[in-house]
């Protein structure tokens, strides 16, 4: 290692110039809007967001410059044979360092990854230059009371395995550093030392322990991880691989790059540039979906030590998502002003036929093509109305109608264009007839006053009553009797005011008239359960006559069409929940997707609402796409479409993707900006632990077309023997299973330990401290991140309880997360029910009561025991109730211990 000596020098050297640089830097004032002589007033608020998310940055670099100032010390030889010694930085540089610096994001960083003796071709502002990598050593570099040091440092070799330096500043103990600088204690420790352990330098590569509940996120990614990470912003990417593969890296190191102008090339930074529809800034616009909320404080965790601020609302479990989304923007759920499905929890998946959550494309597609044809039959019925009626401009107008639905062959995207360019002729036939009805029927509510004086105070009464106590199948009822009426009216329905008090009861009792007007004008009655029904049965209570309003409704019936007609784009999109509704009905008579067993008419499945969202959600997108129609709503946008709009982001992420249907996955990859269309999955078909995830290729394909998947198979996770014994258990459970295994030369680690007949939570806890005071002896005393892992939330009491009685002795303690809803402290010893455990790392993991889970989970129990098994980096621990383990893990290819 003598070689190294004046290379460790430079390197700490290096260290405290790049640091020092930082801490200057942080005591500058950045750029502002003063800075410049002259400033625009139009553009000055664009400029001074963009300076502000730049200073951020820059502040946030500098920060983590202060701490970290290298992660790598290259030599590399370019096209002209000069050599270049060169620092790479984890995120950002500094000017006045004594060395050539520059950040593992930028072009340049890509060089950090490679072998020894790769050629790299890196592009640059003046044109792609092609380098040679001649020398790499990577730093763990820290600051303590005796200065800067690297712990460990790893010098790569030439076809030789990598050499470990567990302290540069070891190295240097008799190179010319005081004892003060290179701590004499230490140095009389390590003379003291024999151990072949306490030497200071080793063979290949030592992944340090887990102490804290956190993702392990390496400096600088290998290179298969690195080309991923670096791609342009506007590519649709799957990463796929065994668990430990480093795909949440990656997806967080993308992120992280993506965020920061300084990394974007010129078509990149053209695609985000300024702000998006909800006016958030690029470094704003993006969205982050994980399948639990564990899983989501672990990544929001992770991204936030990458430097990436991570606000709730950008890290997001999609269930929560699809809530908020689906009852506040998109009207599907009710909400305070009424109407709408509701979604009890929890849920029953008895409401759908077997099969349909195992084959949802199909569904979709049923129901999309279904409510297509379902509008154009209605709007064709409105037009046809049109084309018969007496007055010669409407039925012109309804035979263009006509004629453009018989043009479209279907297609509501041509259709809706078309219809566009007819608005301002429709709307003007729509307030032409109104001028006639407005008054008619505002005529009965004045005429019942003066007949009954005591009415008006009944009739508020009765709806006040009805707002507060209407159920939600009436709520049901009202939603389809009224559908098209609230198209009589020109105006579109968000535009209205909200009214309240007695103008709203005067209001609902008008929209009853016009509903009797026009169900008398078509020969049937208002149903007893809709809000007209119930105020026509208080007129009949009174001895009152309900109004004749046929004519009225003749009236109605052609201004209806032609508001239909006309604000057909914006009805399209409003009302996919109703169309839902008639879908289901039909399908269900048909015995089609849907089982016998059913809830109220206005209740929905979690994955009924997946579908309607994305049926919205696509249609939007559609309307954007067309150019014409896109034109055609520039004056009158529908509301719904702007909201949805706001909706996107430049960026869409999404860890654990095979956990999510393809309804789901298929409805976050339609929340990416059209300019960018940036979608990144990560996940793993092997370890998908829902029933109705997305299964295969051919899921993703249908989800987004134009995604691309890369497989990354180099686990770094688990020790040797854990990973050995997670190939065989995919193995046997007829998984494909190819991974591969990094140089690591101190990470042999231990097989997993079982233990057998432990039928009370006494047993379990005494057999688990037994086996936690032996990983806290392999540990040199110290306390790992472990994990006790459990089939049902019924069991985290007792269990819980038994545990702390029995830790005591140690000073540990215990803690059960039954919903999975904290990270917890880095001292407990987390006991968690197995579903909330996907895409975590321990150090150690127990996993109790495997055969209650083979018996209470059938169909999954290979995919959860895969999952716990690989969430343990070295310790593993298997428990049963029974004198053995389940027959699926008592193999003669899987080795067991007792103890460690």
């Amino acid at each position: 290692m003598e070689e190294l000596k004046p290379v460790a020098r430079e390197a700490l050297d290096a260290f405290e110039s790049i640091a020092s640089s930082a801490r200057e830097g942080l005591s500058r004032r950045g750029i502002t809007l003063d800075s410049f002589a002259m400033v625009n007033e139009a553009t000055a608020e664009k400029l001074s967001a963009d300076l502000r998310e730049r200073n951020e940055d820059r502040i946030g670099n500098l920060q983590r410059l202060r701490h970290e100032p290298a992660i790598a010390r290259l030599v590399i030889e370019d096209e002209d044979e000069s050599l270049q010694t060169l620092y790479i930085s984890p995120a950002g540089t500094v000017p006045s360092a004594k060395v050539e610096l520059c950040s593992y994001m930028s072009p340049k960083g890509r060089l950090a990854p490679r072998d020894i003796g790769d050629d790299v071709e890196v592009p640059l502002p003046g044109g792609a230059r092609w380098f040679l990598l001649r020398e790499k050593l990577t730093f763990k570099a820290l600051e303590d009371s005796a200065g800067w040091d690297a712990q460990p440092a790893v010098h790569f070799r030439e076809h030789a395995t990598p050499r470990s330096v567990k302290s540069l500043r070891d190295l240097l103990r008799e190179d010319g550093y005081s004892e003060e600088q290179i701590d004499a204690l230490g140095t009389w420790l390590e003379e003291g030392d024999t151990e072949e352990g306490a030497h200071n330098e080793y063979e290949g590569i030592k992944r340090d322990a887990l102490t804290a509940m956190q993702l392990r996120i390496a400096p600088i990614l290998d290179k298969f991880q690195d080309d991923i990470f670096r791609l342009p912003i506007d590519r649709q990417i799957a990463v796929f691989g065994p668990p430990g593969t480093g795909k949440t890296t990656t997806m967080v190191r993308r992120l992280r790059q993506k965020l920061d102008h300084a990394y974007l090339d010129e078509d990149e930074k053209a695609l985000v540039e300024g702000a998006d529809a909800a006016g958030l800034a690029h470094a704003d616009s993006w969205i982050l979906f994980t399948p639990t909320e564990l899983l989501r404080l672990y990544v929001k965790e992770a991204a936030s030590k990458e430097g990436v601020p991570a606000h709730d609302e950008r890290l997001q479990t999609w269930d929560d998502y699809r809530w908020a989304t689906a009852r506040n923007v998109l009207g599907i759920l009710r909400n305070g002003g009424g109407g709408g499905f509701t979604m009890p929890l929890p849920h029953d998946d008895r409401w759908l036929g077997e099969g349909t959550l195992l084959n949802q494309p199909r569904w979709f597609e049923a129901f999309d093509r279904w409510q297509a044809d379902n509008f154009i039959q209605q709007l064709a019925v409105e037009a046809e109305r049109l084309a018969k009626a007496d007055d010669e401009r409407a039925a012109l107008v309804g035979k263009r109608v006509t004629a453009a639905i018989a043009r479209s062959g279907g297609s509501i995207i041509q259709l809706m264009g078309e219809l566009a360019a007819m608005r301002p002729d429709l709307f003007q036939i729509t307030r032409t007839l109104g001028e006639g009805t407005r008054g008619a029927l505002a005529q009965p509510l004045r005429a019942l006053a003066g007949e009954d004086d005591e009415f008006l105070d009944a009739l508020a009464t009765m709806v006040t009553s009805m707002l507060t106590e209407q159920s939600e199948d009436e709520e049901a009822e009202d939603g389809e009797e009224d559908e098209g009426e609230d198209d009589i009216e020109p105006e579109a329905e968000e535009t209205r005011p909200t009214l309240q008090g007695r103008r709203l009861v005067a209001d609902i009792f008008q929209r009853a008239m016009r509903t009797l007007a026009l169900r008398q004008a078509s020969g049937r009655k208002p149903s007893a359960k809709s809000r007209a029904g119930r105020i026509i049965a208080i007129l009949e209570a009174r001895g009152l006559a309900s109004p004749d309003l046929k004519e009225v409704g003749k009236i109605l019936l052609l201004q209806r069409a032609a508001g239909m007609l006309g604000n057909a784009p914006a009805s399209y999109l409003r009302r996919f929940p109703g169309r839902y509704r008639r879908f289901r009905r039909a399908m269900r008579m048909e015995g089609l997707w849907y089982g016998e067993q059913s809830g109220k008419p206005s209740h929905v499945h979690p994955a009924e609402v997946d579908l309607i969202m994305l049926a919205m959600l696509r249609a939007a997108a559609g309307f954007e796409a067309d150019r014409r129609l896109s034109s055609g709503l520039a004056e009158r946008r529908p509301a719904l479409l702007d909201a949805i709009g706001a909706m996107r982001r430049n960026q869409v992420l999404v860890d654990e993707a095979t956990d999510f249907s393809p309804l789901q996955l298929a409805c976050m990859s339609v929340l990416a900006r059209p300019a960018t269309g940036s979608l990144f999955l990560s996940g793993d078909f092997n370890q998908r632990l829902t029933l109705w995830g997305s299964r295969s290729e051919d899921d993703l394909a249908w989800v987004a077309p134009k995604l691309k998947k890369h497989t990354i198979s180099i686990a770094y996770r688990q020790s040797r023997k854990l990973s050995t014994f997670a190939r065989k258990l995919a193995e046997l459970q007829g998984a494909e299973f190819d991974d591969a295994a990094p140089d690591y030369g101190e990470n042999l680690g231990y097989d997993p330990v079982q233990g057998v007949s432990l039928d009370s939570d006494a047993a379990r806890a005494d057999w688990l401290v037994a086996r936690i005071k032996e990983v806290q002896v392999l540990s040199d005393g110290n306390l790992p991140t472990i994990a006790v892992l459990v089939p049902n939330q019924g069991q985290l009491p007792g269990l819980t309880a038994a545990l702390n009685a029995s830790l005591a002795d140690l000073s540990l303690k215990a803690k059960a997360y039954a919903d999975g809803e904290a990270i917890g402290k880095s001292n407990d010893i987390r006991v968690f029910p197995i579903e909330h455990i996907k895409g975590l790392e321990f150090e150690a993991v127990f996993f109790l009561d495997v055969d209650r889970l083979a018996e209470e989970r059938p169909e999954l129990f290979d995919r959860y025991i895969y999952v716990g098994a690989t969430r343990a980096a070295t310790y593993l621990g298997l428990t049963s109730t029974t004198d053995r383990l389940p027959t699926k893990l008592d193999d003669p290819q899987l080795a067991y211990g007792r103890t460690w």
